[in-house]
């Protein structure tokens, strides 16, 4: 006979994290340090911590982009309390500086991480937003024909793996 599962009443209730008292949050509350430079001192203050700078150092080379290393350090500094949103998002491209650096000095490969993927083909959303220029200057029906001849030409790849069918 199944057992039918019995309601935990242990759970929290659906919105009781909306439901605290104002300022009871550090970020609710004015922040220890409201200028960007009072924020860097406090990140060159971290980033000498000899304990620190190894595990840095792991994460780098682990292939996590300098850019998003940055944004969780200020996101986490701000839930903190340490500095406003808009100070965190000063501060950032000053600790990717600092990361380079850190990376460089010890070389250590680095991701910066706006680099972009270098393709040849343009994306879908181009190609279909060159397809309805198309229709709006030339009639529907030449564009149409000219679609589905493109439609037609597709190649759909060969189905592998373990679990595909053989001819």
């Amino acid at each position: 006979m199944p057992e039918t599962q019995q309601p935990a009443f242990d759970a929290p209730i659906a919105g009781q994290s909306l439901t605290a008292e104002v300022g009871a949050r550090p970020w609710q509350n004015p922040a220890q340090y409201s200028t960007v430079e009072d924020a860097i001192e406090w990140y060159l203050d971290r980033f000498d911590n000899d304990d620190m700078i190894p595990e840095l150092l792991s994460v780098i080379e682990s292939g996590v982009s300098l850019a998003t290393m940055a944004n969780s350090m200020q996101l986490s500094a701000v839930m903190q309390g340490i500095h406003s949103v808009d100070v965190g998002i000063l501060v950032a491209p000053v600790i990717i500086e600092m990361l380079k650096y850190l990376a460089e000095q010890t070389d250590t490969e680095y991701v910066i991480g706006d680099e972009k993927e270098n393709t040849d083909m343009p994306s879908d959303a181009l190609i279909q937003s060159a397809i309805n220029k198309l229709k709006k200057q030339q009639g529907d029906d030449k564009v149409e024909e000219d679609t589905s001849i493109m439609e037609e030409e597709e190649v759909t790849p060969e189905p592998s793996g373990l679990m595909a069918r053989r001819a």
